[in-house]
């Protein structure tokens, strides 16, 4: 049955659940984070609107830098803004943040463990038309490896609001990865959410199976727990926003 400590929607198998992309978060999130916060900063490579970034933009004009198509030199930019006392959030699709700047992000970023936040848009398959080459499959085990980088992959727009605000008030570089595609919005304001930390979503009496995802297919994995539980088997769903 569904965990009642972690607070989801009433309506979580409902057809008519609300829909949203992850990215909304970090469109909410950024300016939640930013009116908390006057370090915060956005910068983006040629992608506000897609990305999200607009929304901030829009509320706080003079915090946000486009930098045009130059991932590279927006990761390396951040760094010195970070080094300087900022909180940078760099956005763009994640097949060139990080897939274009990896370096960048490995040497002034993780090296230098400052507070940028690498915010990789469009990532995993669900890009659709756009292609393989914008289907970035790598990105977590890209960042997973750098030193004391914080890897958060939430799984609805509601948790990717509180991943950009916690990534905020996190010391060091923290990597989030959002989704293009609109996918159920399952969690709540109160629903709990720590850096580090899993979450049960759905938790029978005795489990047989335990199912262990992050990102928007924890979803997927209650819809899965709850049909085999009508099967009779008892099942245990772990969501591990943090990897």
């Amino acid at each position: 049955m569904l965990n009642q400590n972690a607070k989801l929607t009433e309506d979580v198998f409902s057809p008519d659940i609300k829909m949203a992309p992850t990215r909304d978060g970090f469109g909410t999130g950024t300016v939640e984070a930013g009116k908390a916060d006057p370090r915060v900063v956005v910068l983006c490579a040629d992608l506000a609107e897609s990305t999200r970034a607009e929304w901030f933009q829009k509320e706080f004009p003079g915090r946000f830098i486009e930098m045009g198509v130059a991932e590279q030199n927006m990761a390396t930019v951040a760094a010195g803004m970070a080094a300087a006392g900022k909180i940078p959030f760099i956005a763009s699709y994640a097949a060139f943040n990080p897939g274009r700047n990896y370096e960048q992000i490995r040497t002034t970023i993780a090296l230098n463990r400052v507070p940028v936040k690498i915010c990789g848009m469009h990532a995993g398959v669900s890009v659709g038309p756009d292609g393989a080459t914008h289907q970035m499959l790598e990105d977590i085990g890209m960042m997973r490896m750098l030193p004391g980088m914080t890897v958060l992959a939430p799984a609805d727009a509601e948790e990717a609001r509180k991943a950009c605000v916690a990534a905020a008030q996190t010391d060091g570089p923290v990597y989030i990865r959002f989704g293009r595609a609109a996918t159920p919005v399952f969690t709540t304001g109160e629903t709990p959410f720590q850096i580090g930390k899993a979450l049960v979503l759905w938790e029978s009496e005795k489990p047989q199976v335990a199912i262990l995802s992050t990102g928007a297919l924890s979803y997927t994995a209650l819809v899965a727990a709850r049909a085999l539980t009508d099967e009779g088997i008892q099942t245990l769903v772990l969501h591990i926003p943090t990897i």
